[in-house]
Formats: C-alpha cells, sequence, structure tokens
C-alpha cells in the first residue's frame, strides 16, 4: 500500500472514529445533565429512570436525524460537485431547497398540520414540492436534448428562482401565525422526532449511499471531464442522470423533515477533497461520515448553548459556513478547478 493511500485510508479511520464519538457523546450534553452510568443502567430503561428516557426519547433519536440529514447533503454535495464539474454546486443546485420550501409554506398555508403515514402533511408536501422541482429540471433538460452539466446547472437555477418568487407570494398572502411558521421552516432546525421517522430516512439514506459508492469510479472520470469519461467507456448521460436523481431523492427526504439547512453539502466536500484528494471511492464516505459529525456537533452546540430557547440549527451552519468558505477560498486560491 502506497503512501497516498495510507493517507486516505487513515483519513477514513480517523473520521469513522469521530462520527461515532459524536454520535453518542452529542446526546449527553445539554441544558439537563445526563449521566452516562444512569441512562445504561438497567435494560429496558425504566420510565422512571429521567436520563435514559431524556437520552433515549429525546436526544438520541433528533441526534441520528442530524446525523444522517448531515452525511446525506455531504454526500449529495460530493456527487452535485463532481457530476457538474462546479466547486460551488450543492445538493439545492438543482432547485430542491425551492421545491421543497413551496410545498411546505403552501401546506402551512392551508392548515394541514394532520399526521399520515406517521409523517406531518407538511413534511409529506415538502417532500412532493422537492420531487416537482426534480421533474421541471429533467424536463428541461429532455426539451433542450441535452444533459450536460451546465444545461443541468442553468435549468436547476431558473427553476429554484421560480419556486422562491411563489415562495415569497405565498409568504405574502399568510397571516402572522403562519409566515412565523414558514420562516421557522425555511430556517431549517431539528425538531424533537419519532424513531420510526428516523427509521425510514435511514433506510433511504443507506441504499442512496451504497449506488452512489457504487459510481465512485465513474464519479472520478466525470470530475475530470465528460469527454474523458466517455473515452474510458463511461454511460456519461445515464450516470449522470442516476447520480443526480440518487443525490436529489436523499437530499428531498432530509429537506421535507428538517428544512434547507444551508452550507453542510458545500464546506465538508471541500475540506475533505484538500485532505485526502480527489479519489471518490474515499471522498465520499469521509465526507458523508464528516457531514453527519458537523451537524451532530452544530445542532448540539444550538440547542445547549443558547438558553433558554435553541437557535435553529440552520442559522448557526450559515454562520459557520461562510467564514469556512473563505478559509478555503484564501487557502487555496486555485480551488476554483474542482
Amino acid at each position: 500500500m502506497n503512501r497516498t493511500m495510507t493517507t486516505k485510508t487513515f483519513v477514513l479511520l480517523l473520521t469513522l472514529a469521530l462520527f461515532a464519538l459524536v454520535l453518542f457523546g452529542c446526546p449527553l450534553i445539554g441544558p439537563t445533565t445526563v449521566s452516562w452510568a444512569k441512562v445504561f443502567q438497567a435494560w429496558p430503561p425504566s420510565p422512571d429512570n429521567q436520563d435514559a428516557q431524556i437520552f433515549f426519547s429525546v436526544r438520541l433519536p433528533r441526534n441520528l436525524l442530524a446525523a444522517l440529514a448531515g452525511a446525506a447533503m455531504a454526500c449529495a454535495g460530493i456527487v452535485f460537485q463532481a457530476v457538474l464539474r462546479n466547486p460551488l454546486a450543492c445538493p439545492f443546485t438543482l432547485g430542491v431547497a425551492g421545491g421543497s420550501s413551496f410545498g411546505a409554506v403552501v401546506a402551512i398555508l392551508l392548515g394541514l398540520t394532520a399526521l399520515s403515514h406517521g409523517f406531518s402533511l407538511v413534511t409529506l408536501f415538502s417532500f412532493l414540492g422537492a420531487l416537482l422541482s426534480l421533474f421541471l429540471v429533467y424536463s428541461l433538460a429532455s426539451l433542450l436534448r441535452s444533459y450536460s452539466a451546465i444545461t443541468l446547472l442553468l435549468a436547476g437555477v431558473a427553476i429554484n428562482y421560480f419556486f422562491n418568487a411563489l415562495v415569497l407570494l405565498v409568504y405574502y398572502v399568510a397571516d402572522f401565525t403562519q409566515a412565523y411558521a414558514m420562516i421557522h421552516w425555511m430556517v431549517g432546525s431539528l425538531d424533537v422526532v419519532e424513531w420510526a421517522s428516523v427509521v425510514k430516512l435511514s433506510l433511504g439514506i443507506g441504499v442512496g449511499f451504497l449506488v452512489l459508492l457504487a459510481l465512485a469510479r465513474e464519479l472520478n472520470l466525470l470530475s475530470a471531464g465528460e469527454e474523458l469519461a466517455q473515452v474510458k467507456g463511461v454511460p456519461t448521460t445515464r450516470v449522470i442522470i442516476l447520480a443526480i436523481v440518487v443525490a436529489s431523492l436523499m437530499t428531498s427526504a432530509v429537506v421535507a423533515l428538517t428544512g434547507p439547512i444551508a452550507f453542510v453539502g458545500l464546506i465538508i466536500p471541500h475540506i475533505y477533497r484538500l485532505w485526502i484528494g480527489n479519489d471518490h471511492r474515499f471522498l465520499l464516505p469521509c465526507s458523508t461520515l464528516g457531514g453527519g459529525a458537523f451537524l451532530m456537533v452544530c445542532d448540539t452546540v444550538a440547542r445547549s448553548f443558547f438558553g433558554p430557547s435553541e437557535v435553529p440549527v440552520g442559522v448557526l451552519t450559515a454562520l459557520l459556513g461562510v467564514p469556512v468558505l473563505l478559509w478555503l477560498l484564501f487557502r487555496r486560491r486555485t480551488y476554483l478547478a474542482v
């Protein structure tokens, strides 16, 4: 094993260890002190064991949701940057955030807050809005008979602006209570969730990650250019469509539950690309684990250190994302060529 491969393997193992530490350590941190010994004092935990109830019923499922959301967005960010060959590409580039936000605000405006199949109607409308945005981008590309990076990028930007305009229109006609709920959703937050929602999301994210990991070789070639990939025998159109659809579905599922949480899918891939290079066999798992760990830490800080009320995690990631992005810009000025 050469030195470069050893470094990549070391970074992957280090990220995995960090992810595991954050996954089980963050639920112990919060406004209410939780003792690790009391949490695992007996199994199954007693209803009278307050520490165990806080850990297993409130903090652990929320922490797992943060891990899944951060992992999915970082993984999708890697894919979009490779396929579109744009260092500023992120999971929301093709209009997923705009479509998802439009679906959510329509549900809020109509007062649809009931549950259906374990999810709120706001979540279901948000997911349908994200799917609608993907359908429109695909339809535009089909109409133009081109699935090149520039076509998909421009179509995504246009659809995103279209849905953002519709969101502003819905916000304008909403009353004060509805407008507050809309803003709270669009900022991005990780509220208390049920275990069933986390399990369903984890299955979808897991399958999507395995599909994208199987495309690691093709992503390596696509990131160097479609012409090179075609010469190497890669069916570029089919791979681009498959990668974008899978990454977008992962993002849509997450955004439907959490709202659009900014910068995770943009900065985490760049940090690991600076560290281990552009080999997607390692870049995908490292960024996926790193994105999950990053969002878990951000959510822990947001709910623990801004009392008595918590700050939406989307605000914190935006505040952290801007200086990190500027640091990456000055750290490597030639980095605009991924």
